[in-house]
């Protein structure tokens, strides 16, 4: 119970620092609203499907692999 709590109040306070704190931009893109999620989205995806092509490409064998010896 007391970690929903904290987690609670970190997210209101996450959020009311948002509100009310002017936070000072550092890069452009920073402005596009939803930039950030978007940009995590496209880069998980990137990572699974290139982790997907490793594993096909060269880290899965044959199931016959031991066999043809």
């Amino acid at each position: 119970m007391l970690l929903y709590i904290c987690i609670f109040v970190s997210v209101l306070a996450g959020i009311l620092a948002q509100l009310y704190l002017h936070m000072h931009l550092f890069f452009w893109w920073e402005e596009i609203p939803v930039f950030s999620a978007v940009y995590g989205f496209v880069g998980c995806v990137i990572i699974i499907v290139a982790s997907k092509a490793l594993g096909h490409r060269w880290l899965q064998k044959e199931e016959d692999y031991y066999e043809k010896r």
